[in-house]
């Protein structure tokens, strides 16, 4: 039988994760918050369940959800789209990846992504029938010189997909890098998949930009969110797509088939909380507190911090500590200190390996200093 990922098993936060329970280690590896959520947006979507929500939603997302989500971009980013042609609501980003893709290229078509890479963009790339093509940026800025990723475009080249910001790295991409990107889109006739999940976990001073608010990107990009990410409710698996009308039709065209529609009364649940209580530009300041925390044990241990200007992540240079591989290094951890945290080389393909491990800083207080105490003794 043919294996359209032969050679793919566990994604690399399965395998973390399974290892920490068997350890009863501490889980800074999978990228989840451990604090509750608020309990009016919980109310909500319980008052949606009780109501008339429990069928399906329209399969590109519920007009109310719809209405919201286009509020929040004229808002927050000052753009001017009609959500009805532009937002399609989807079971989480990661099914927005796999979504875009199957919609958008072809078999053989060439996608480059940028490494160190979170681990859905290669396979989604394979399944849809395309070829993965590597960049690599390095540390410590993991910057992009878009000449050099200029080199890898051939004819075969279709879509580029960055992430912004980016996980694992913490790097984000400003307005100046957009617009180089919107160029090269332009000249060389490209589509981009801009994964933007932790758009309002920015960390560094200076407004989120959005692909589809630059010139060049505008009709040629697909934005991806997380209401996941933005909400800290990971496990209801709520996102949206923002692109042109004449990409959405393909997009939805392929969702309609995929999964029909997303969960109804978490939708309803969660516009009915943007539009009564949530301010969605005081997430960042949350997670701000929280790595300055971490970064403050940080600077007491061999461990050197890398710099963060986005996501809930963090990146750890262990290089004063030991020079063996970092998935061997991340095993060491789980099975005798008892913390879980994900190597960086399974962001990377072709065996890359910058011997450094990721943490996720979206914890509350106590098991932040848990976890700076350990990370102290090592």
């Amino acid at each position: 039988m043919l294996d359209k990922l032969e050679g793919w098993g566990d994604s690399i936060f399965s395998v973390m994760t399974a290892k920490a329970n068997q350890h009863n280690a501490l889980n800074l590896a999978q990228g989840f918050p451990d604090f509750q959520i608020d309990s009016v947006l919980k109310d909500h979507v319980l008052e949606a369940m009780n109501g008339n929500y429990n069928q399906y939603s329209r399969s590109y997302g519920s007009p109310l959800l719809i209405r919201s989500i286009e509020s929040v971009i004229k808002e927050i980013y000052h753009a001017d789209i009609d959500g009805e042609e532009w937002i399609t609501v989807v079971p989480g980003a990661t099914f927005g990846i796999y979504v875009a893709l199957q919609a958008l290229i072809h078999r053989g078509d060439e996608v480059i992504y940028i490494e160190p890479a979170y681990d859905s963009y290669e396979p989604s790339i394979l399944m849809a029938g395309g070829i993965p093509v590597a960049y690599r940026s390095i540390a410590p800025t993991f910057a992009v010189d878009w000449e050099e990723l200029q080199t890898l475009i051939t004819p075969a080249t279709r879509l580029i997909i960055v992430n912004n910001p980016n996980n694992p790295t913490g790097a984000v991409l400003e307005k100046s890098d957009l617009e180089i990107l919107g160029r090269i889109a332009e000249q060389h006739d490209l589509l981009v998949l801009s994964d933007e999940v932790y758009e309002f976990i920015r960390l560094k001073a200076g407004p989120h930009i959005p692909a589809y608010t630059i010139p060049g990107l505008k009709d040629r990009a697909v934005c991806l969110s997380s209401f996941g990410k933005t909400l800290h409710v990971t496990g209801w698996k709520v996102g949206y797509m923002v692109a042109s009308p004449h990409l959405t039709g393909l997009l939805r065209k392929v969702n309609q088939f995929a999964v029909f529609s997303t969960n109804h009364p978490m939708q309803i649940g969660i516009a009915r909380y943007l539009e009564n209580k949530y301010e969605l530009t005081g997430v960042a300041s949350r997670y701000k507190d929280k790595l300055r925390m971490i970064q403050s044990f940080l600077s007491e241990s061999r461990f050197k911090a890398m710099p963060c200007d986005g996501t809930y992540f963090l990146m750890l240079d262990y290089s004063a500590i030991s020079d063996r591989g970092s998935y061997e290094f991340a095993l060491d951890l789980v099975e005798q200190h008892g913390i879980a945290t994900i190597p960086v080389s399974a962001f990377y393909s072709g065996g890359v390996d910058p011997h450094l491990l990721r943490i996720c800083f979206a914890k509350v207080e106590s098991t932040l200093i848990k976890a700076g105490n350990i990370l102290c003794k090592i």
